[in-house]
């Protein structure tokens, strides 16, 4: 008898591990999706691991609030905004029976209900949403971390849509400048392997956000052709040059940076700090291609 009891507490325990590996998988399979603008797709992922996060947490642990999030936001990339706000206010109820949740959950919560609001054109309410996000984010992680960056992205396309071109090129602005020397200091201190501080989910989500920005500049440079809508432009391309690097495109890392090279040498000069930084990343570059 003890002998199958401990048997049995083993396989419970087996079982339990498996659950707690499928519900990481699922998790990181949604997500991945989700940045993708693959909505679809990601929700049997988000759905299996609110099932597993059931089967090892509980129907009422708050380690059930990352899956409706999950939910929400592929519901909110699928413009079903009223399933989104049903998955938003699950989270919502859960963390408030929880106020030990956190503040890394509270932003999370606070940037989906942001995006709901935005979606619903309710322009004030998502504006106090996002700026829910960025309080509860820079709590967290600090103002000037790279998990802070999406927040700050997330009200400057508020601005966006309101057609209020100075404040949102004021946060894309404060997003390429957290992303560029986070990567900044990874160049100058690693030897090419990734950074622990951000997953490559994370990453990903950053290079979608940085291009975004860009885009958006590159519009306002073909419009208003000055030389500082043509720094911001380069600036854009110079973080996603080191995006491409730090996740091994090498060739891509590169070609970015060439391009804004260009433009700082044309606009500030070989003297620049810009200039200076841009040179020594594509010499950098042009080691580590070599050692390959």
């Amino acid at each position: 008898m003890i002998g199958s009891e401990e048997e049995r507490k083993r396989r419970s325990e087996e079982l339990m591990g498996i659950r707690k590996e499928l519900l990481e998988l699922c998790t990181e399979t949604a997500q991945k999706f989700l940045v993708q603008g693959k909505y679809e797709l990601a929700v049997p992922g988000a759905l299996q691991s609110l099932k597993f996060a059931i089967d090892v947490f509980g129907s009422e642990a708050t380690e059930l609030v990352p899956s409706y999030l999950l939910l929400a936001e592929a519901n909110l990339g699928l413009r079903r905004l009223k399933i989104a706000e049903e998955f938003l206010s699950l989270a919502n109820w859960n963390i408030l029976k929880h106020p030990q949740a956190g503040s890394s959950m509270m932003s999370n919560l606070q940037r989906n209900f942001g995006r709901l609001y935005a979606a619903q054109q309710r322009y004030n309410e998502a504006l106090q949403a996002f700026a829910t996000d960025i309080y509860h984010s820079s709590l967290e992680f600090g103002p000037e971390n790279i998990r802070s960056a999406p927040s700050y992205f997330h009200m400057g396309r508020v601005f966006q849509s309101h057609q209020k071109s100075d404040r949102a090129a004021s946060f894309y602005g404060k997003v390429v400048d957290v992303y560029s020397k986070f990567l900044e200091s990874w160049m100058a201190e690693s030897t090419g392997e990734q950074s622990a501080e951000i997953t490559s989910v994370e990453i990903e989500e950053a290079i979608e956000i940085v291009k975004h920005i860009t885009e958006y500049h590159e519009k306002r440079s073909d419009a208003e052709q000055s030389d500082h809508s043509r720094m911001d432009v380069a600036e854009g391309r110079y973080t996603l040059g080191l995006m491409l690097a730090y996740t091994g495109d090498l060739v891509g890392g590169k070609e970015y940076l060439q391009a804004c090279q260009e433009t700082f040498l044309s606009t500030v000069g070989t003297e620049h700090a810009k200039t200076k930084a841009c040179q020594k990343h594509l010499e950098t570059l042009e080691k580590r291609s070599a050692l390959m």
